[in-house]
């Protein structure tokens, strides 16, 4: 038994003394590209290492990386082999938001010996890099450490939002050529009674100041909105055309004497009590062309 124990003894010190023989090949170096960083600044810690050939080398992936190192990406360099010695190299991206002054990343690189089916790692010698707050700590403010993350919202997703878009505008268009031509009518009548109503409310507010003051140029207005009015209703030029021309128009037989008697009165200078009444008969002639356009529009299949 006790030949047995010491045998034992004596195979772990020749195997520790095979693998301080091995590992004394191996060479594993790490440098900081900052001595200094901020919270959250970015920072790059590099790890190379030198090898005989016959091992395989790994380094350790973004799972390993805990709080308080945060990993954001590693670039690999080729391996390069000369003389059965091989040197690989890594960088890796890292970032604090730890509040510590010291921070040590000690990252090691992991070497599997067939030998020995086993997976070793070995650290390089430690490297430290000082982390500094933007803001040192005041009444209203405090540094808090472990603080639940804020809520970050996706970005808009144009895609959807435009399919959605398009789907509107394909509603939109079917519902036109549906009910399009009868909103379209609806408008149009709203819009001829609105024109209806106003012109109405001036020329009697002309026709009440006439009949209270008899002046010439408050008779003269009421002629013009008049025929202003009909030229928007009618699409004609009734503002360019004196009486004598309206006269040769059809369905004028209602107004061209009213017209003549405001024509003596303004031009001629001849006073005439009919006045009023001729402002009236034109009014009626514009509530019956107002009455027979509204009707025309009712009736017009396409608008």
């Amino acid at each position: 038994m006790r030949a047995f124990k010491l045998s034992s003894i004596l195979f772990l010190w020749l195997t520790s003394l095979t693998l301080q023989a091995q590992f004394s090949d191996i060479e594993v170096q790490s440098y900081i590209s900052k001595d200094t960083v901020v919270i959250g600044e970015p920072f790059v810690y590099s790890l190379s290492i030198n090898y005989p050939s016959q091992y395989e080398v790994f380094f350790p992936d973004s799972q390993y990386f805990k709080t308080p190192i945060e990993w954001i990406n590693k670039t690999y360099s080729n391996t390069v082999c000369k003389d059965n010695i091989c040197t690989d190299s890594v960088q890796y991206t890292l970032r604090t938001f730890s509040t510590d002054s010291i921070l040590s990343p000690n990252i090691p690189v992991f070497i599997f010996i067939d030998n020995f089916h086993d997976t070793l790692f070995i650290h390089p010698e430690e490297k430290q890099i000082v982390v500094k707050k933007l803001n040192t700590a005041t009444e209203d403010y405090q540094w808090k450490e472990n603080v639940e993350y804020l809520e970050v919202y996706d970005s808009i997703n144009y895609w959807y939002y435009g399919l959605i878009t398009l789907v509107i505008l394909f509603v939109v268009f079917i519902l036109y050529m549906i009910a399009g031509p009868y909103i379209i009518k609806r408008i149009k009548l709203f819009n001829l009674t609105i024109n209806h109503k106003r012109f109405i409310i001036e020329y009697d507010a002309l026709l009440q100041l006439f009949s209270s003051q008899k002046k010439p140029s408050d008779l003269e207005k009421g002629v013009t909105l008049w025929k202003s009015y009909l030229t928007k209703l009618e699409s004609k030029p009734y503002t360019t055309l004196t009486t004598k021309e309206l006269e040769e128009l059809p369905g004028m037989d209602d107004i061209i004497i009213p017209l003549q008697n405001l024509d003596r009165y303004l031009y001629g200078g001849l006073s005439k009590t009919e006045n009023s009444e001729s402002l009236n008969a034109l009014r009626r002639f514009s509530n019956k062309r107002f009455l027979t356009k509204k009707i025309e529009l009712r009736n017009a299949r396409k608008v």
